[in-house]
């Protein structure tokens, strides 16, 4: 698989499966295509080759309802509160929204979750963005950096998190530099930067 940006190829992968279940840790320096590789999985960029997502073609109806990806800075919809949100995504992929509001105040956010985004700091934006991806139990949750913004409580509660969907069959694939996945024993995915 070769994955394309601006018609450049960024990111040459040979054969890779991910299997329900399973916890990836996408890993490489700065330029690798860690999040190149999650965006073409999720079906925002193009792709030569083959790539499935539960047996779909990245980015068809089929794929987007079964995966999920959380971008390193995650926006939250503007016009509605974090509260409204979660109801918003959950609703949106036929999902009752408890696990969401349950993992959001294990996170930390309930107090939070009347706000709108631009009254969060990036931090509780990225744990309300968790928190409904996460909630959602798809068969693929892609998570970019999701360790970033977060406090260590909350990067506890993340891992968990991630091992209690992993532990349901759901897939989990994250990229981060930290070794915050390591008490999950992950399957690993070294990425290289393309030669210069």
């Amino acid at each position: 698989m070769t994955v394309l940006a601006r018609d450049q190829e960024v990111l040459e992968l040979d054969a890779w499966e991910a299997r329900p279940g399973e916890v990836w840790h996408v890993q490489g320096p700065n330029g690798a295509g860690k999040t190149t590789l999650l965006r073409a999985l999720s079906g925002d960029t193009s792709v030569r080759g083959d790539l499935r997502v539960c047996g779909a073609v990245p980015g068809t109806l089929a794929a987007r309802q079964a995966c999920l990806l959380v971008p390193t800075d995650a926006d939250l919809l503007t016009d509605l509160t974090a509260h409204e949100y979660l109801h918003f995504m959950t609703a949106a992929w036929g999902r009752a929204p408890h696990a969401a509001l349950d993992l959001a105040g294990r996170l930390g956010v309930t107090a939070f979750l009347p706000r709108f985004p631009e009254e969060l700091s990036r931090g509780t934006r990225q744990k309300v963005a968790l928190a409904a991806a996460l909630g959602l139990a798809l068969p693929l949750t892609l998570l970019d950096e999701p360790y970033a913004t977060l406090d260590a409580a909350s990067r506890e509660v993340l891992t968990l998190a991630v091992r209690e969907r992993a532990s349901s069959g759901g897939t989990v694939i994250v990229t981060t530099h930290g070794d915050e996945l390591r008490d999950l024993h992950p399957s690993v995915l070294t990425l290289t930067p393309p030669p210069a």
